[in-house]
């Protein structure tokens, strides 16, 4: 968990991109613009910020190139992920849907689980994965949520999975609590 904490921590520099990019894998170009903000600030808040994705992206890639132990099994390094505006899209509403009713889980408040959403969102790949969380304050938090558990810790490692985003709202309470959702996609 060491190494997790010293890879999040550094600080990423990301590239501003268009929010209206046409392609359903947004690759994250470089611009003008550069914010900087280390992994451990990233909040709930910035990740609605296109110019943040990068950085997410890159925490994400950087965990999927070492070989992992999630639970008893140990997965190889695996393939970089590409960021996906439907995967953010449907990501997205998860987390207000969660936010809104106070619940965490796959399945929203209309009934509708991972492949329903995946599907109402226009994602056209062949399957996906998802992970909730809730609380966590920053990136770093919930990264290291995620990865201490072992079947979060394999969606993050799946060899499968070629597309990725990871959104996150917070409810309206005096605390604002954080309500994160992580998405993957096979095209």
């Amino acid at each position: 968990m060491d190494k997790l904490k010293l890879l999040l921590i550094f600080t990423f520099f990301i590239s501003a991109c268009s929010a209206n990019a046409p392609d359903s894998s947004t690759p994250v170009s470089p611009s003008v613009d550069q914010i900087s903000k280390s992994a451990i600030e990233i909040s709930c808040q910035d990740l609605r910020n296109p110019a943040y994705q990068q950085s997410i992206l890159n925490a994400i890639n950087e965990i999927r190139q070492h070989p992992r132990h999630c639970g008893q099994k140990l997965y190889p390094a695996v393939a970089p992920l590409v960021w996906n505006s439907h995967l953010y899209n449907s990501a997205f509403a998860q987390s207000e849907d969660m936010a809104k009713y106070n619940f965490l889980g796959h399945i929203s408040t209309a009934g509708l689980d991972l492949k329903a959403r995946l599907k109402l969102y226009h994602f056209k790949g062949r399957g996906g994965g998802e992970n909730v969380a809730r609380g966590q304050k920053n990136l770093n938090e919930v990264m290291a949520t995620w990865l201490a558990s072992p079947v979060h810790c394999a969606n993050l490692m799946h060899p499968k999975f070629t597309d990725y985003a990871l959104a996150c709202t917070s409810d309206r309470s005096a605390k604002q609590k954080a309500y994160w959702t992580q998405q993957f996609g096979v095209l």
